[in-house]
């Protein structure tokens, strides 16, 4: 087989997220930003500034045909593997593994000497796969959805919050579906994303949860027909909050690079 690694072309995004839908639970891929209808669009968008963007697509390539792909995020102190996906067909064969490698390269280029990803617990055999790799778990976290419901009969013309940048993030999400609100309130100012029509993203500090508060009250005011989806690293929160339904967990991993050549079969 001739395989050919490369940036991924423009004319095949589509494509890679379409093998990446694949490979996920309906429920868990409705739950991600890569469920949302501009997902395409904005990676292109990330792309434009091509090997100078933080986001970097590489392409696994059987003469023109794309087999798989592997999405990077270049952050300040490291680089995060955010998709990895190969064909059903092709795997087996080491695809997977030269993607790794690529990545490896490209880390050390830009002088970079950690690796993150994030792995599905159910996803056993690509947990295992990643800790032959020598990828090791740094910690996990707990995916909650639950309805949104009032925390007490409050007056919604009292109710005292601010959004900074609502236009652009009503603009972002007009075009890719996904989007994300600063919310100020007199207890504290929140992030809260938004994916689709469907939920509203709270990634959780330890102890950052007690059921209905505030905050809920404002998503409530801004949408009420969104439900919750919760990441927290902590596996007792519905102890909490019983409305809590625990839909999923991840395993971040990581690896520590060294100065010496990347060869995976």
């Amino acid at each position: 087989m001739n395989l050919r690694f490369s940036p991924l072309q423009e004319d095949d995004i589509h494509l890679a997220c379409r093998l990446l839908q694949s490979n996920l639970p309906e429920s868990v891929y409705n739950q991600t930003i890569f469920a949302c209808g501009g997902y395409p669009e904005y990676l292109k968008a990330a792309c434009k500034c091509g090997s100078h963007s933080a986001t970097l697509l590489i392409g696994a390539y059987s003469e023109d045909h794309l087999i798989g792909f592997a999405e990077w995020r270049r952050m300040e102190q490291m680089l995060v593997l955010n998709n990895l996906n190969v064909d059903a067909a092709y795997r087996k064969v080491g695809i997977g593994g030269k993607l790794m490698a690529y990545g490896e390269t490209l880390a050390q280029k830009d002088g970079i000497s950690k690796l993150a990803l994030d792995v599905f617990s159910w996803n056993e055999q690509a947990h295992a796969w990643y800790l032959r790799l020598g990828f090791a778990e740094e910690g996990r976290t707990y995916w909650y959805v639950r309805d949104l419901a009032p925390s007490i009969d409050r007056d919604r013309e009292a109710l005292a919050y601010i959004i900074d940048d609502y236009p652009m993030a009503e603009a972002h999400h007009q075009k890719y579906g996904f989007s994300s609100l600063k919310i100020r309130t007199k207890e504290k100012t929140s992030v809260v994303g938004r994916l689709g029509e469907q939920y509203y993203r709270i990634q959780l500090q330890s102890g950052g949860w007690s059921g209905c508060n505030l905050l809920t009250d404002v998503l409530m005011d801004l949408d009420r027909e969104k439900r919750l989806l919760l990441l927290s690293s902590d596996a007792y929160l519905r102890e909490r909050d019983p409305g809590l339904i625990l839909s999923t967990e991840s395993i971040r991993m990581i690896k520590l690079l060294e100065n010496q050549e990347v060869l995976y079969e």
